[in-house]
């Protein structure tokens, strides 16, 4: 049988719209939503990821960051899982959201307009922690961390954001409503419109932290950086009250529909039948959810080892909170675009290709992106080698703005592209993937298994970065991030080695159980 050229034609556009736009018109009212709730959140993530670093290392320093995710990112994360696990016997998901937003958004409050405008009357004075330093030159980082507590503390709950929010309950919802055939359409494009929020904050931070900013021109009369901090507060507020209105409108209008919800019942009936200890004894009993472990670790792991020693070039370079906020701002910026080429791609190799080519596309990335930064750091020769030559090529095709002034600006430039790439890979591909090998498992593993993998997988493989920094921190108090590069390369190599065996194994297990 053959087709004319009008049936051609059909045949066509219809395989067009299929590739580029695979969202049916009766599936909008579940779609929409999501995208916007993962918007909400994916901006707010990003917003408090520019404060974080920058509160942190502008007015402590790079290398606290891993005492306070050792010491505190952890232990917090791992009480939560805890918590999480009563919570979801006895409270329906939406309510469990509303509580948790409420108490980060409180704190963040709190930090914006009564702690940080009056910081040295919350903070252990300066010549205290100084004098304290001195005496136990080997508790110098505890001792530092304590003394400015609020910073920490803002810190953690700021690190805890994008794992309880994002990882977990946004996409168990999204696990929730969509199907696994669903997932294949949705997920991509979930990535693509919802990361835009990246963008929309690169811009946005990047006004308010710059020198002639819009948040001075907002709060004329307080000093540049609380500016910045309250008006980004202010930013978050609506973003977190804009989720929970999302939240209300799935579970009140989704869930109810057997049209767009196969299950069709109320979400506030559902009742987890298995009590805590149970469910992390079956959860302890899944070489599936092990794997998946492995996985997550493995990339907190990989990219803290690098971020580490990137941050510190950066902190080196541009000094001051404004200053650090207003770069962060641009690799947010340049991060967000990336992503949405990224997810283009990704979107045909997950519908066109195995799970497995999609999935093994970031450990990849960031194995070979990694190690070249590390190598144009640990490596003086190499360093001054590309550092030329990259200058010299500029010059030979006329493009003067694209020389470094210096090998730091050229090492943080580096950095930067290793980052955005890695994260591109990771936000687009990898998140996408790793939420398909959750649709077909059951209920239990589904919310408490979800819980502990999302939540302290990646706070262990951040953690474990950070405990052995902080191990050679405390037996060498002058080390730097610098000085260590060498150990962390060596470590970086074994992990992302592992995590790309891991993806293999559990490719395996995921075809057995679909």
């Amino acid at each position: 049988m053959t087709l004319n050229s009008d049936q051609g034609q059909v045949v066509f556009h219809s395989k067009l719209r299929n590739m580029l736009w695979p969202i049916k018109q009766s599936e909008l009212r579940k779609f929409l939503p999501m995208i916007g709730m993962m918007f909400s959140v994916l901006f707010n993530q990003n917003v408090l990821r520019i404060i974080k670093d920058s509160l942190i290392i502008s007015e402590i320093s790079p290398e606290a960051i891993s005492f306070t995710k050792v010491y505190c990112v952890t232990p917090v994360a791992a009480l939560f899982v805890v918590i999480y696990a009563k919570m979801v016997n006895v409270l329906s998901f939406d309510k469990i959201y509303y509580y948790l937003i409420s108490f980060f958004m409180g704190f963040f409050i709190i930090f914006a307009f009564v702690i940080y405008p009056r910081i040295h009357s919350f903070h252990a004075d300066a010549r205290l922690l100084t004098d304290l330093v001195l005496h136990y030159p080997y508790l110098k980082w505890y001792i530092i961390i304590a003394g400015n507590w609020s910073y920490v503390l803002f810190y953690t709950l700021a690190e805890l954001w994008p794992n309880i929010f994002y990882v977990l309950l946004f996409w168990q919802c999204a696990n929730e409503v969509t199907t696994t055939q669903e997932a294949k359409r949705f997920y991509t494009f979930f990535a693509l419109f919802g990361n835009s929020a990246l963008i929309c904050v690169g811009l946005l931070m990047k006004h308010l932290s710059s020198k002639d900013s819009i948040a001075s021109i907002i709060l004329p009369q307080v000093e540049s950086k609380i500016a910045f901090i309250q008006i980004s507060t202010i930013l978050l507020i609506f973003f977190a009250l804009l989720s929970c209105l999302f939240i209300k409108f799935i579970y009140g209008n989704i869930f109810s529909d057997p049209a767009l919800y196969g299950k069709a019942k109320n979400p506030r009936s559902i009742k987890t039948k298995l009590g805590m200890v149970e469910s992390f004894k079956y959860i302890l009993h899944s070489r599936y959810l092990w794997l998946m472990l492995v996985c997550s670790a493995s990339f907190g792991l990989s990219m803290n080892l690098v971020e580490a020693v990137w941050k510190a070039k950066i902190s080196q370079l541009h000094q001051g909170l404004n200053a650090y906020a207003e770069f962060s701002s641009s690799y947010i910026l340049w991060t967000g675009v990336v992503i949405m080429i990224m997810t283009l791609v990704g979107n045909n190799l997950i519908r066109k290709y195995s799970w497995f080519v999609a999935a093994i596309i970031t450990p990849i990335t960031i194995a070979f992106t990694g190690s070249v930064f590390f190598a144009l750091v640990v490596f003086d020769n190499i360093s001054r080698f590309v550092f030329e030559s990259w200058n010299t090529f500029f010059s030979f095709i006329s493009h003067e703005n694209c020389r470094m002034n210096s090998i730091l600006a050229f090492a943080v430039t580096m950095g930067a592209i290793q980052n955005i790439l890695a994260k591109g890979a990771k936000y687009s591909v990898w998140d996408s993937s790793r939420e398909m090998l959750y649709i077909p498992l059951d209920e239990e593993l589904k919310t408490k298994g979800k819980a502990s993998v999302d939540l302290i997988s990646s706070k262990i493989g951040k953690s474990t970065s950070g405990l052995l920094q902080s191990i050679v921190f405390t037996v060498l108090p002058n080390a730097t991030l610098d000085s260590i590069s060498g150990f962390l390369l060596s470590i970086f190599l074994v992990v992302c080695i592992t995590w790309i065996s891991s993806v293999r194994q559990i490719y395996l297990e995921y075809q057995k159980i679909v």
